[in-house]
């Protein structure tokens, strides 16, 4: 399956209307990942405005809104995800907006005083609370092909995109134990835990087979050599390999770990 990151071209329906295509400019991926870091996510949901708490003492609160009311729009801008609505909160830092919102089903308007930091005092009602989810279970016996399924698929995207990984930019990503710890989510989640779990299996089961000397990959392609030439490789020059191959895999681990350092202290 062609995945977002290797294609050049997307189509997208804008408005349930309209078909847009979009070319993917190159170094795609790097663009989307800087931008993560800096808490600009390429996709995420349209999460809709409804309120589920709120803070005492600050503009909603004060304006009368309650819980669950769904704000909808801002000094008459139209803001039916929050996306929308923080962008016109930012416009309105400090002062105070006409905010639009449905309560039981009734259009209303209030008044509400914007801090400083664009911030109005609510909290957001969480996307699984507002959409009807659905979980699919397996079987034991069902879930063995359906995870060797999700296998193949997180290798395979992981083998497509080991060719970044050989320009300047998919070095500079390059990160190590520091990198490895940030994707796993600051609170537990057993779910997402063993997910990623899985995924650095497949990795470190893929990285092991590169035909690199001191990895497995390296002896299996001394023994295909082996098998080829009907020759063994002198003890002296397997020895020079291994250490060589370690030379490469101890720079490797230097250099991955020395990014995550500078990122940590200069970025």
């Amino acid at each position: 399956m062609l995945k977002i990151v290797d294609a050049k071209v997307v189509t997208v329906l804008r408005n349930k209307r309209d078909t847009v295509n979009i070319n993917i400019p190159d170094g795609f991926i790097f663009k989307a990942n800087k931008e993560a870091e800096e808490g600009n996510l390429f996709m995420a949901y349209r999460l809709p405005v409804v309120i589920s708490d709120l803070q005492p003492g600050m503009g909603a609160a004060k304006a009368g809104m309650m819980k669950s009311d769904s704000i909808v729009s801002i000094n008459g801008v139209t803001t039916t995800s929050f996306d929308l609505f923080k962008a016109q909160l930012d416009k309105n830092m400090g002062k105070e907006v006409t905010v639009g919102f449905v309560r039981g089903g009734k259009a209303m308007e209030s008044k509400v005083a914007v801090d400083d930091a664009g911030k109005i005092g609510i909290m957001l009602t969480p996307l699984t609370d507002i959409y009807n989810t659905v979980t699919r279970e397996y079987s034991i016996f069902a879930s063995i092909p359906r995870g060797i399924e999700m296998g193949v698929e997180k290798l395979t995207s992981y083998v497509s995109q080991m060719k970044y990984v050989f320009t300047s930019e998919g070095a500079k990503n390059l990160g190590g134990f520091g990198a490895i710890g940030n994707i796993f989510p600051e609170s537990w989640n057993w779910e997402q835990f063993w997910s990623i779990t899985a995924f650095l299996s497949v990795i470190l089961a893929f990285m092991n087979i590169l035909p690199i000397p001191a990895l497995d990959g390296g002896h299996v392609l001394f023994l295909l050599v082996e098998i080829i030439t009907r020759r063994q490789p002198s003890e002296k020059f397997l020895e020079y390999a291994q250490m060589a191959g370690m030379a490469f895999l101890f720079a490797l681990l230097l250099y991955a770990n020395g990014n995550d350092i500078y990122r940590y202290f200069f970025k």
